[in-house]
């Protein structure tokens, strides 16, 4: 079967596809024939070597991606999985191919209203949009929420979800026309260029100088401390990644706005799922249930093959894809 190996970190040329032995499942395992594979920022950062969590190479690609696909063989002690079952399951090691063996644990029937491409946003990027709004942001009825780069993975799932929970104005970021389109679309109330240097006035204009209850920013660096002047007093940002910054430097003036009872949360879905698993049984259902209702629709835009891999990956870090990023071997 072909799996995409890194041997070194670098550009997306590092990403080498290469010919090994089907797994077989072992014990409370399954093997999945893989159908797609959702393609997340973070093994992007990975592959440079600037992701917090360092991997040992040489290594499969894909640590916590989700994939979407078919059960092909158990492994001794599955009781409740059947061969020809449609499945979606995330990944620890090695999502990066043909076929994965995964603990039994993590699989969950595929949604029956979504393609295998669409099922891939929900496990990693669905739940991060929901928890990061809903756990971590404790969103509440009415109030104002900003969405950074409301296009990409996880921002296209939060402006839906956050309508979904009756969130009062949203406002979404992006970096092109086209993406602002696309927010708006999903049920963004107001769309924002963030590489515009006034974003922020813009932002502030939008709540009539009041300022946003609750930020979703996985951006960091300057975007991070430009957001805390947005936030509003007794506002709470939920930080999840640093898609633009590695190590984000604060000055004195950035401390003192949290004074102003503002709060800043990190997020780590990999965390939550391990550490509270009943809570992320309980977020998981309620995305189906948007799902099943129609108020929630992961947008696939970008599809490539396996052995484009590293395209795929040179188009997210430009910044030139929308919604969910899928390979599909």
């Amino acid at each position: 079967m072909k799996v995409v190996c890194m041997y070194e970190y670098g550009g997306p040329e590092v990403l080498k596809v290469k010919e090994v032995e089907r797994p077989s499942p072992g014990m409370n395992e399954v093997l999945i024939q893989v159908k797609a594979i959702g393609i997340n920022y973070a093994e992007v950062q990975q592959r440079k070597g600037v992701y917090p969590y360092p991997l040992q190479l040489p290594t499969v690609l894909g640590q916590w991606a989700e994939v979407a696909g078919e059960v092909v063989e158990v492994g001794e002690g599955v009781s409740q999985l059947q061969a020809g079952m449609q499945v979606i399951s995330q990944v620890p090691q090695g999502a990066y191919a043909e076929y994965v063996a995964v603990p039994a644990g993590f699989v969950l029937p595929a949604p029956p209203s979504l393609t295998p491409a669409q099922s891939t946003a929900l496990l990693t990027q669905g739940q991060t949009a929901y928890h990061t709004l809903k756990t971590a942001g404790r969103l509440q009825t009415g109030e104002t929420v900003l969405i950074h780069a409301a296009a990409g993975g996880v921002g296209h799932l939060a402006v839906q979800i956050a309508k979904a929970l009756h969130a009062g104005q949203i406002i979404g970021t992006a970096s092109t026309p086209a993406k602002l389109e696309v927010a708006l679309s999903l049920g963004a109330d107001a769309a924002i260029n963030y590489t515009d240097p006034n974003w922020t006035e813009q932002v502030l204009a939008c709540t009539g100088g009041r300022g946003v209850d609750l930020i979703l920013d996985m951006a960091g660096g300057e975007i991070l401390q430009g957001s805390l002047r947005v936030l509003a007093p007794f506002g709470r940002l939920v930080y999840f990644g640093s898609a633009s910054a590695v190590h984000d430097k604060w000055d004195q003036a950035d401390l003192v706005r949290l004074l102003e009872n503002k709060s800043i949360i990190g997020f780590n879905i990999a965390h939550l799922l391990t550490s509270r698993p009943e809570q992320a049984k309980a977020g998981l259902e309620h995305l189906y249930e948007l799902m099943g209702t129609g108020r929630l629709k992961p947008l696939v835009q970008h599809r490539f093959p396996l052995d484009q891999a590293g395209e795929a990956h040179r188009l997210l870090e430009a910044r030139q894809t929308s919604g969910t990023v899928v390979l599909v071997p």
